[in-house]
């Protein structure tokens, strides 16, 4: 593989596109308002892109789900064939979770659930949540022989955490970090903006504070507090003492000055926005939950879900037709003492996604909403003492009733160290699958077209032409 790969992964972007890239420099704006308010985040589109998408009035969204640390996949989905099953736990050793223990799905898959995880195996039994195996980032396939060459086709700076965490939630490996500074949730954003009635307020919401996979080329998410929902900013609250008011009387006057640059424009328009979405939202939000199914209130994963479901119960007032949200949960870095962290990650991530789904079949919105995992990388198959090391490729999840659902979907590795699946002797997988191809089986259930695919992930190109049919995870 050369650099023809990485040349020709960047596609000709339409004018609108063009356009929207040269006005992209006002979204840098957003962090100003999060810095005053802590709350919320800066709207940084000046304008709806075009009617492509105005058409969609369904209701769609997505939730990432993002561990980080890089979670040990290979013991959350284990193989079931005896021989699949042998040559993981002589990799695993001590890490190795008994056969006997795993929870088996109803439908023969070749894969068992980890004994904390019967939620999650309940879902795939009901055919609303699929396991994809062996995804990773990658700019193009690749081979054992092109890792120990060090082609160029290899992500730069893989197994560190800030760098894979980053390009993950980028999907964009081929180009430097520096230079992409949207994520592929923002891009898809950018585009399904104009798919919502209210312009006010972008289509992206985060749960876990700043993150590189919601930050569009034009949008900007916005940031909810789980506990406290969305405030106005301190000390100009028009509900509060008449100082107050008389501070928010002043700020709406500076705003409202002609601007000479279209930086100031743009800065201005994006202040007046901010300030208006968090009243809209904290009208909406800053009341009694209303939703009856039972959550972990002391989950801060389950809280940042429930903190979803409560918005896309407000999905219809607040006028969204395309919402996409990001939540995380840490501590999935485990060198150490592995069996007993993951049993209490595992439990965590098991209750919270099965009392989220239970809060979307509570507002019928279960078929209109997509849960997907996702993790700074998969672990070495090899056990490091009690722990396992940083890896590659790994096991992830998309729960939905539009999911095509009690199904392994990709090819899983042969677990065999030093294998041609291994780029060492550490069990470091290579990817099978890659980011952008599971990136844009969601970005098509959502409605986009496979250009504006390719355009959100342009290393998509580099996967051949099947690239849109080769998961199959929706219908």
């Amino acid at each position: 593989m050369t650099n023809k790969i990485r040349s020709a992964s960047i596609r000709k972007q339409s004018p609108r596109r063009h356009f929207l890239k040269n006005v992209a420099a006002a979204s840098v704006l957003g962090s100003g308002m999060e810095a005053m308010n802590g709350k919320l985040g800066l709207m940084g589109s000046a304008l709806a892109a075009s009617s492509d998408y105005a058409g969609l009035t369904d209701y769609k969204a997505l939730v990432c789900v993002f561990l980080y640390g890089g979670s040990d996949s290979f013991n959350m989905f284990v193989p079931t064939d005896q021989t699949d099953y042998d040559n993981y736990a002589a990799s695993r050793g001590s890490l190795a979770i008994p056969r006997e223990s795993l929870l088996m799905p109803a439908t023969s898959s070749n894969i068992g659930f980890n004994p904390g995880m019967p939620r999650i195996k309940e879902r795939f039994d009901d055919g609303s949540l699929a396991v994809i195996s062996n995804v990773g980032n990658l700019i193009a396939p690749v081979l054992k022989a092109d890792y120990l060459a060090q082609s160029n086709q290899i992500p730069v700076h893989l197994f560190a955490h800030n760098h894979q965490q980053e390009q993950w939630l980028k999907g964009l490996s081929s180009e430097p970090s520096s230079l992409v500074g949207s994520g592929w949730g923002g891009r898809m954003a950018d585009l399904l903006t104009e798919a919502n009635t209210n312009q006010n307020l972008p289509p992206t919401f985060s749960m876990n504070g700043s993150n590189y996979f919601l930050p569009g080329n034009v949008s900007t998410p916005i940031s909810v507090n789980v506990n406290s929902g969305v405030k106005s900013i301190a000390f100009m609250g028009r509900n509060s003492s008449q100082a107050s008011r008389d501070r928010a009387d002043i700020l709406d006057q500076i705003l409202a000055l002609t601007q000479a640059g279209p930086i100031q424009q743009q800065a201005a328009l994006s202040m007046q926005r901010s300030i208006s979405s968090a009243a809209e939202l904290g009208g909406v939000l800053n009341v009694t939950d209303t939703i009856q199914a039972d959550y972990d209130r002391g989950s801060r994963l389950g809280q940042q879900l429930r903190m979803v479901a409560r918005l896309i119960a407000a999905q219809d007032t607040i006028g969204m037709q395309r919402q996409i949200f990001f939540v995380g949960l840490g501590g999935w870095d485990t060198h150490d003492n592995q069996s007993d962290r993951l049993e209490g990650l595992v439990a965590d991530l098991d209750r919270s996604l099965g009392d989220f789904y239970a809060a979307l079949q509570e507002l019928n919105q279960q078929d209109s909403v997509t849960t997907f995992s996702a993790s700074d990388f998969g672990r070495t198959l090899t056990v490091n003492g009690d722990g396992s090391d940083h890896g590659w490729g790994g096991h992830y999840l998309a729960m939905g009733g539009a999911v095509n659902g009690g199904q392994l979907f990709g090819q899983l590795p042969s677990f065999v160290t030093g294998a041609e699946d291994d780029v060492g002797d550490k069990g470091r997988v290579i990817p099978s699958l890659s980011i952008n191809q599971f990136g844009a089986s969601l970005g098509a259930w959502m409605g986009l077209s496979d250009g504006d695919l390719l355009d959100v992930f342009p290393d998509l190109a580099n996967f051949g032409s099947d690239w849109k049919t080769e998961l199959g995870l929706f219908g």
